[in-house]
């Protein structure tokens, strides 16, 4: 878990993430292709899924355990598998889904998650721009940085679950081998938290890193020259997002001429199942 007192990130480790993601290397850099306008202000991550190349290898699944010590059996970033048609007219598509980054509603730009978390608003924390310029803003068991990174801090999780229930997308789950850390008799929650301890030292996330066809591509939506940037404005992808009706305005966009966002994602709505986050192969 990243520290959450205090994130800094100097102006020597966002020059060196300069560059674009490169398939299988061991420690990619961040795809900023420009440095000033990356330091110009604090950046908005976010992350482009391209389905047409996903090949449902779930190496990101597999990457994003190992980097993150995630329990036995939970996940913190899963596959959907759906295929259809009748022989020999077949389609299998796959669609990766994790945790979204909400940005949150119009009103108050507070994802539900957050705002539902009981320990929230928390104390004081200060976020570090690579302009070295300082921001507070307000921790809690779940808590959203000025980076937009929506993560948790599982020392203040008194394991009530409300940020699980509250989340649309089901990406959120209870961790049966950690400890809530103020209540010790329940089990605190889990999710992706985009790899926070990676971007603070100029690298992608795990997932990202470990794409042999490059479907996941990180960097920042404020940055008009990341790649990112460009893919949502060549590919007007502000429509291809999960459950825009629930106004959660999430940072995961999704390029799919398939249209596999309506015929293979399955939200799982029922507030027993929300914890229960798993690869699913109907």
């Amino acid at each position: 878990m990243s520290n959450p007192q205090s994130t800094k990130v100097s102006r020597r480790r966002v020059l060196k993430g300069i560059g674009t993601t490169v398939a299988g290397a061991a420690a990619t850099t961040l795809p900023l292709a420009n440095a000033q306008a990356a330091e110009s202000k604090v950046p908005r991550w976010g992350m482009v899924m391209d389905l047409r190349k996903c090949i449902g290898c779930r190496a990101c699944t597999v990457a994003c355990k190992a980097e993150n010590n995630v329990s036995l059996g939970r996940f913190r970033t899963v596959i959907q598998e759906k295929t259809w048609g009748t022989f020999p007219n077949t389609k299998r598509v796959y669609l990766p889904l994790m945790c979204n980054h909400c940005e949150g509603n119009q009103k108050d730009k507070v994802p539900p998650c957050v705002k539902e978390c009981p320990e929230y608003p928390g104390k004081r924390l200060t976020y570090e721009t690579p302009d070295g310029k300082k921001i507070r803003y307000r921790g809690g068991a779940t808590y959203k940085r000025p980076d937009g990174l929506i993560l948790m801090d599982k020392d203040l999780c008194i394991g009530c679950g409300k940020c699980i229930d509250a989340c649309p997308y089901g990406v959120r789950s209870f961790d049966p081998f950690v400890k809530a850390g103020k209540k010790p008799d329940k089990q605190a929650v889990d999710k992706c938290t985009m790899c926070a301890h990676l971007i603070d030292n100029g690298q992608a996330p795990a997932c990202v890193t470990t794409c042999q066809g490059r479907a996941r591509i990180f960097g920042d939506l404020n940055d008009p020259d990341s790649e990112v940037s460009k893919l949502v404005k060549e590919h007007n992808l502000d429509q291809n997002r999960l459950l825009l009706d629930k106004e959660t305005d999430p940072r995961v966009y999704y390029i799919d001429p398939d249209n596999v966002l309506a015929t293979a994602y399955q939200q799982q709505s029922e507030k027993g199942n929300l914890d229960h986050y798993v690869d699913q192969i109907p």
